[in-house]
């Protein structure tokens, strides 16, 4: 593969599979959209959270086997083709980049925005068209895609890092970070905030890729006094593991590297929530607001109680005792 934003890191806990914002946040995010949306789509979607949750990391599985996917989730926009205006310069438009810089070029730079746009489409489509299973595998891989362009180090060539002599840094940031402060995050922060309806899925997607660029010289630096502070010899413990000596974060580290960030990875993670039951709302509402999905919310009292139960939970912060937030009561990490 081109890029090991993907591979497994050496510098990360061998329970832990490192895969874009990590199984962990990927599924706490995505049932963080659903209480976001309105009805009658919250409740469609609800009634099916389950899989729209769990699949939520399909496109990261998906991988292993296809040999296009690993392209779908970053850009590396300070990539040489770019050139030093790729703030204004790259096209928004997939035709268009494409007959600036060539395919080739551009997978190997990286796709995300434009696989968001392309799968976006095809939400729409499966509303318009009653395609009731497809719009829960769109919408969960749209999810992915969108929460992945929120991930700063998914915006640079330096996407680990190893161009900085700082190699892990990326499974640091979106994978071991939110694993250790989950249970400090406030879920539902930013509820007051209203849904946006997204006129121009293509510019908006890249505004949050600018958005994610910009964080990068904050997170790049914070690891360096981070290091200097812990100390190199307290930064990684070594674990012998089927024969091979590997090196670890320290939890000491990591948890420093946290405190150090402050909000920053818990805000970034949850405004991609956000953002991602926007892009579901406005496919919804590009379809025309289906009646379709209007008559299958009509399911039963049970449901609609359940519904408006985790939600209070999600305003109360109390999913995680409540042990309602999937991600965690799944347990999908194997200590």
């Amino acid at each position: 593969m081109k890029n090991p934003k993907y591979l497994f890191l050496l510098f990360i806990p061998f329970t832990l599979f490192i895969s874009s914002w990590g199984f962990l946040a990927h599924k706490t995010l995505q049932q963080v959209s659903i209480y976001a949306l309105p009805d009658p789509l919250g409740t469609y979607f609800f009634a099916n959270q389950d899989y729209l949750v769990n699949q939520s990391v399909r496109p990261d599985v998906r991988r292993n086997e296809d040999k296009t996917e690993d392209v779908k989730h970053y850009l590396d926009m300070d990539a040489a083709i770019f050139g030093s205006n790729y703030k204004t310069d790259i096209p928004h438009e997939y035709s268009a980049a494409v007959a600036k810089y060539g395919l080739d070029s551009l997978r190997k730079e990286g796709l995300v925005p434009w696989e968001v746009v392309r799968v976006y489409g095809k939400l729409v489509n499966a509303f318009k068209k009653e395609m009731k299973d497809s719009v829960l595998f769109y919408a969960a891989d749209l999810g992915h895609y969108v929460a992945d362009a929120h991930v700063p180090l998914h915006t640079t060539k330096n996407h680990d890092g190893q161009l900085t002599g700082q190699k892990g840094l990326h499974a640091l940031w979106e994978s071991l970070v939110p694993e250790e402060q989950l249970s400090q995050y406030q879920l539902a922060k930013y509820q007051s905030k209203p849904l946006v309806y997204i006129a121009k899925p293509q510019d908006f997607i890249f505004e949050i890729l600018m958005e994610s660029h910009a964080m990068l010289p904050e997170l790049f630096q914070v690891e360096k006094e981070v290091t200097a502070a812990v100390g190199v010899e307290k930064k990684h413990m070594q674990v012998v593991r089927n024969g091979r000596t590997l090196n670890y974060y320290t939890k000491e580290f990591i948890q420093a590297y946290g405190h150090r960030l402050g909000d920053k990875v818990q805000d970034r993670m949850l405004v991609s929530a956000h953002r991602v039951a926007s892009f579901w709302y406005s496919a919804y509402k590009d379809s025309g607001s289906p009646s379709w999905v209007n008559s299958n919310t009509q399911i039963n009292k049970e449901l609609l109680l359940a519904f408006q139960a985790e939600k209070k939970a999600w305003l109360a912060n109390s999913l995680i005792s409540d042990k309602l937030l999937i991600s965690v009561k799944k347990n999908i990490r194997a200590e």
